[in-house]
């Protein structure tokens, strides 16, 4: 944005200034019933900031739309026509035009891991998302080279094995690693490849039995391959040096400039141990963190790591609730119902294999009842519950918990707890949620990515159903969307267009009866993830009062064809009524380009995905 005058509002691009000239400050706004023009006597109000030449989209239930929003101490003052809200500028106004693009309630990315994000990407992890084992083994190469220290770690992340051949294997990565450990974290988060150096600092051999819930892949001797999938990866990743509080603490910063780059204002950032805890409160006391952050303390995956998270945990003291809040707890009930097929399923894949829940038990009776008393310990402790579940007989599972843990009395307890993922969620079983409340977050982006590749393992009827969204918003569930990145670029508009098409990045469509609208898919990013966050009091939806955090886009959102969405910009982003990204400042194109680069692993049009799913991230990189 810059100080100038926009003169043709359809055609210019978003400016500002701070003058509007002709424009005084006679009254207050009632058009629509939204303002009170309150006592005759009263000295009218002006506004600290306005936006006009825009489409602004309320997002509340009735999905009103007006042409221009006044804005007064962070919060929304009023919403009207332009004519109605000029009329509330005085001398020191700033004016935003917004060249005719389109005004939304800042978008509410609710399953992000926040702190993990900028630590994905060069010097600190390299990218492998490759098409070959060849030009991934030159990559470790490269990295290797460009080490500092001939015994430090190399960290990677994004290989495919539903791209490659097959998984990298330790006698891929000896061949170039030396004495350095490699460690080469999958697409989705799921699976690990290490090299032989790393095998042995983790004590790990033929003998090894792995953790309930994992895999050491083996050859046909015996002798693990290199390649851990689920719980077993942590067999390693516990002998991994973590990241320094420095690093993260600037990964965080980089994250969020790339976010508000976006128009992201919001996140819940699922599944943080309490370190990570005392991290964003004394950043958020130092008012280093200008974004709203939902989060969600890891409770593991047995009742021995739920009752450590809540016996450990400290309520927040000296923080601003609506900016730092703790909702709940997540739980980590299975994999993913890809080709790693780990997602536990009522039907198996097509192969005849099945994954399983990874919570603690030896049978499948003690690892449910292990699922249930977890959940039973954090509703107890009023603590909100979000579980990771992915295939219908986990989320059966899981809403069975939560009926069971919330009593007769859920509805006043109000705690939402909601369902992660939620790929297969069976048709009854999304009436049984919305009779209880019981929300789900689903992943547009990845619906895009996979598009049709599952169909070897699931087959054609259930990747179709895969992220059944217009079933679960008939069905009446409260659906809120999220990219769970860094797995996918955190890209509401890509996830609106996988939304209301279907279609794959690889091309096909993949469930055309579950598409929904434009309008819809908009409220998955706004007014839902609110409810789930318990903000809806606050943020949302643009109605007068709520906090003005605002995304601004340069286009029609609603108008331009679905295809197209991904190619629009975002122009501005103001949180709490303060601009914290303008795209036409090439200093805030230049804070978020490196993360937003990192993250941005394919080329294709505005395919920038990384992979599926990692619940277990933000531990991970931040222990």
């Amino acid at each position: 944005m810059t100080e100038t005058t926009s003169q043709t509002v359809s055609q210019q691009p978003l400016t500002r200034r701070h003058v509007l000239a002709g424009a005084a400050a006679t009254g207050a706004v009632t058009a629509a019933g939204l303002v009170s023009a309150g006592p005759v006597a009263a000295k009218p109000k002006v506004a600290d900031t306005i936006v006009v030449g825009a489409k602004v989209l309320l997002m509340d239930k009735r999905f009103r739309q007006e042409e221009a929003i006044a804005i007064r101490d962070g919060r929304v003052m009023a919403v009207g026509s332009r004519r109605e809200i000029k009329r509330l500028a005085g001398r020191r106004t700033e004016v935003i035009h917004a060249g005719g693009g389109t005004v939304l309630p800042g978008i509410n990315d609710s399953h992000l891991h926040l702190g993990s994000l900028a630590l994905t990407v060069p010097p600190l992890s390299y990218n492998v998302d490759t098409a070959t084992i060849p030009e991934l083994v030159e990559v470790v190469r490269q990295a290797v080279e460009a080490s500092s220290s001939p015994t430090a770690w190399i960290r990677g992340q994004g290989w495919n094995d539903n791209r490659l051949p097959k998984a990298p294997d330790r006698h891929d990565l000896d061949a170039v690693s030396g004495d350095h450990p490699v460690i080469l974290t999958d697409f989705s988060f799921h699976a690990i490849a290490v090299n032989t150096k790393a095998l042995e600092l983790a004590g790990i051999t033929r003998d090894t039995e792995p953790p309930t819930g994992g895999v050491i892949e083996r050859d046909g001797n015996g002798d693990p391959t290199g390649v851990l999938r689920e719980t077993a990866q942590g067999l390693v990743q516990s002998v991994v040096p973590p990241f320094t509080e420095a690093q993260v603490s600037e990964g965080i910063d980089a994250s969020v400039a790339a976010l508000h780059a976006l128009g992201i204002t919001s996140v819940t950032d699922p599944g943080i141990g309490l370190d990570a805890l005392v991290r964003y409160a004394r950043k958020h006391r130092r008012g280093e963190l200008p974004l709203r952050l939902n989060l969600l303390l890891s409770g593991g995956n047995s009742v021995r790591s739920m009752r450590q998270v809540i016996d450990g945990y400290e309520p927040l003291r000296r923080v601003d609730p609506t900016f730092l809040r703790v909702a709940g707890v997540k739980i980590f009930a299975d994999g993913i119902p890809t080709a790693a097929q780990t997602a536990w399923l009522r039907r198996p894949y097509l192969d005849g294999t099945n994954g399983s829940l990874v919570t603690a038990g030896a049978t499948v009776e003690e690892q449910v009842e292990t699922l249930h008393r977890m959940i039973r310990i954090a509703v107890r402790h009023g603590f909100q519950v979000g579980t990771h579940a992915t295939g219908d007989a986990t989320i059966d599972a899981v809403v069975d918990g939560y009926i069971e843990a919330m009593g007769r009395n859920w509805r006043k307890a109000d705690l939402r707890h909601y369902v992660i993922h939620g790929d297969l969620t069976p048709k009854r079983t999304l009436r049984r949620m919305a009779r209880h409340d019981i929300g789900v977050n689903m992943n547009g982006t990845i619906k895009f990515l996979l598009g049709r590749t599952l169909d070897p393992v699931l087959g054609p009827e259930r990747t179709d159903y895969q992220w059944p969204y217009r079933s679960a918003l008939q069905a009446g569930v409260r659906v809120s969307s999220s990219s769970d990145a860094p797995v996918t670029q955190p890209s509401w508009l890509q996830g609106v267009m996988a939304m209301r098409l279907r279609e794959g990045m690889f091309g096909g469509v993949a469930g055309r009866a579950e598409r929904i609208s434009v309008r819809q898919a908009l409220a998955t990013y706004t007014r839902t993830p609110a409810w789930q966050d318990h903000a809806a009091g606050y943020k949302g939806t643009l109605r007068p009062g709520r906090v003005a955090d605002l995304c601004i886009v340069d286009g029609d959102v609603l108008g331009v064809d679905p295809h197209e969405l991904v190619d629009l910009q975002v122009a501005a982003t103001l949180v709490a009524g303060k601009v914290v990204h303008d795209g036409t400042s090439s200093s805030s194109r230049t804070r978020a380009s490196n993360v937003a680069a990192g993250i941005s692993t394919h080329s294709a049009g505005a395919c920038l995905e990384q992979g599926l799913c990692c619940c277990g991230l933000s531990e991970r990189l931040q222990a």
